[in-house]
């Protein structure tokens, strides 16, 4: 049975842009719950929230971990967490269910720097909401097909936060109609979020903020339409990466109404390139066909604002772009990689308390799905 710890802990929900992270990470002593690692049996724990509006399954009330759950789901379900340190990984291969924490900053799906991965998500439609997913070895939460030529068709993170990775926050491999919106995403060995080796990927990431990790934002591979959307690259190695991928060419990539800042942030974790290629570099477009950067505030990265290399066709246009020693707009032909200190994934900062679904326990599960198209027309630099 899978490990389950109860840790209510009070917390100020604080908005976004408010935030100050805070050095350290205290994920504090679990208690086991369910069946202990010595094989004593503890009854389910008792919450001081009320019962929730929504029909759902309750975890640990009506199971005690949130595999167990998954595993009894039929499509369509709902799958409700309880305020809790969930010690376990997790792989969903039903599709059309959503999992939501109650609390965004008390439900915390936690790998003790031991476990590989927090959520393996195998199948379309399913939602992750609501919750902290955090301290895994690989990725916080990733997003892949069993079979490379099925690719998963809508999957949707919601209000979501992972911290302290030695890999990715968000992974999606192989994934369409993906949609990732209102997350925090800090301390990555590899990237906040990452886009990859998708075919008309119809991808948002929308109002998500990526901090202390090697890359913000990555999008390798996307041969079709994903956007980075009025969202905040700030205090990485390295603040977006629109690449290509092997045979795979990035087609249509755009970044729009973002801020993008004081990238080239040492004090960060780097499990992934070792040359530190674009260390200190706001976007760096390598390849590519059809990116376009445009109405960003892009400001203070250490070395350049935006890098690129053998990209002839990408657009950089309308954005607030300035205070780059080597450069605002460069060309990467010759660029010179510098190779800078890291720290482990595990001392990053930790996200504080952050704003969540404030209908969590009445809102009806709806499966992802499709993502709407982006309506460009609105959208503005941001301000300071």
């Amino acid at each position: 049975m899978s490990r389950l710890s109860l840790l209510f802990v009070a917390l100020t929900a604080m908005a976004l842009v408010a935030c100050a992270p805070v050095e350290g990470d205290d994920i504090g002593e679990p208690i086991f719950n369910g069946t202990t690692p010595d094989g004593v049996v503890v009854e389910p724990p008792v919450t001081t929230l009320p019962i929730p509006d929504v029909d759902a399954i309750r975890v640990p009330f009506d199971h005690f971990s949130i595999q167990e759950a998954v595993n009894v789901a039929q499509p369509g379900d709902l799958i409700l967490l309880d305020p809790g340190v969930y010690t376990e990984e997790v792989t969903i291969s039903t599709p059309d269910i959503v999992i939501r924490g109650r609390d965004r900053n008390t439900v915390f799906i936690d790998g003790l720097h031991s476990a590989a991965t927090g959520v393996i998500v195998r199948a379309s439609g399913v939602g992750i909401e609501n919750l902290t997913v955090r301290n895994f070895t690989g990725d916080a939460i990733r997003v892949e097909p069993i079979d490379p030529a099925v690719p998963i068709d809508g999957f949707r993170a919601l209000h979501v936060t992972t911290s302290n990775t030695g890999g990715d926050g968000i992974a999606a491999y192989g994934s369409r109609n993906v949609d990732i919106r209102q997350v925090w995403a800090s301390g990555h060995g590899v990237a906040g979020v990452a886009i990859r080796d998708c075919v008309a990927c119809n991808t948002l990431i929308e109002i998500t903020l990526v901090e202390f990790s090697a890359t913000g934002f990555r999008i390798e591979g996307a041969a079709g339409d994903v956007t980075i959307l009025r969202s905040t690259a700030r205090n990485n190695r390295l603040g977006v990466a629109i690449e290509d991928r092997g045979a795979t060419e990035t087609e249509g990539a755009v970044v729009t109404g973002s801020v993008i800042t004081n990238n080239g942030f040492s004090n960060t974790p780097n499990a992934f390139d070792p040359a530190d290629t674009g260390f200190g570099v706001g976007v760096r477009v390598a390849g590519t066909t059809g990116t376009r950067i445009e109405a960003n505030r892009i400001l203070g990265n250490t070395r350049a604002g935006v890098l690129l290399v053998d990209a002839p066709d990408a657009v950089v246009t309308g954005n607030l772009n300035e205070s780059h020693p080597d450069g605002d707009v460069a060309d990467g032909s010759s660029w010179a990689d510098i190779v800078r200190p890291t720290i482990p994934y595990q001392n990053g900062p930790v996200p504080p308390g952050i704003d969540g679904m404030l209908d969590a326990d009445e809102k009806l599960p709806i499966p992802a799905g499709p993502v709407a198209p982006v309506d460009f027309a609105g959208v503005v630099v941001p301000e300071a």
